[in-house]
């Protein structure tokens, strides 16, 4: 702001441009709808080529509108894919608790259960502890969200594959084209 030269000058004109262009378009934060926090989670399995880590994708919903998501390599290597789709499980239920102590502190009432969409069965299973043995190495991620369906604050649902919600964070664009081009999702003309 002390030394404006002409680049600065063509960035602001870029700016500018830009909010012109984008007059119509905004962020749709519906008043009614149901007032509950709904997740969607996904994981891929050993996606990076050099790592061989898993990559992490969900996005949280309340009252229909998305105002949480994330989208990560995660922080291990998974052994399965199962473990990989609990650290996403635990990643987003962590969130979801979060967001609804953040709602509740702004007095914005908050339903229980929250649910949580996930598309693999094994790993909605694995929240029976009888079928520990098979998920030993996943460790505290499981206790972490078994806990919270036990304690009645997340409710699991499975979701078919082809109408997972976070797929747009873990897959090729190709692949999750048709969500992403068929949604509400979040940017919406005002017309």
């Amino acid at each position: 702001m002390q030394d404006p030269r002409v680049d600065h000058q063509a960035v602001v004109y870029s700016i500018l441009r830009y909010l012109k262009g984008t007059q119509d378009v905004g962020i749709l934060f519906p008043a009614t709808g149901s007032a509950t926090l709904r997740a969607f989670s996904d994981s891929d399995f050993a996606g990076c080529i050099d790592t061989r880590r898993s990559t992490t994708g969900w996005c949280v919903q309340f009252r229909e509108a998305f105002i949480s998501w994330r989208y990560k390599n995660q922080d291990k290597v998974s052994k399965s894919s199962t473990e990989a789709e609990y650290l996403s499980m635990s990643d987003v239920c962590s969130e979801m608790v979060w967001l609804r102590r953040i709602l509740s502190d702004l007095g914005v009432p908050c339903a229980l259960p929250m649910d949580l969409h996930v598309d693999n069965t094994s790993a909605i299973s694995a929240v029976n502890p009888v079928l520990h043995d098979r998920t030993k190495h996943i460790e505290i991620h499981v206790h972490y969200v078994r806990d919270l369906v036990q304690d009645g604050t997340i409710l699991l649902h499975y979701v078919q594959t082809e109408d997972q919600v976070a797929d747009l964070f873990t897959k090729a664009f190709s692949t999750s084209r048709h969500w992403y081009l068929g949604s509400k999702l979040m940017l919406t003309s005002r017309h």
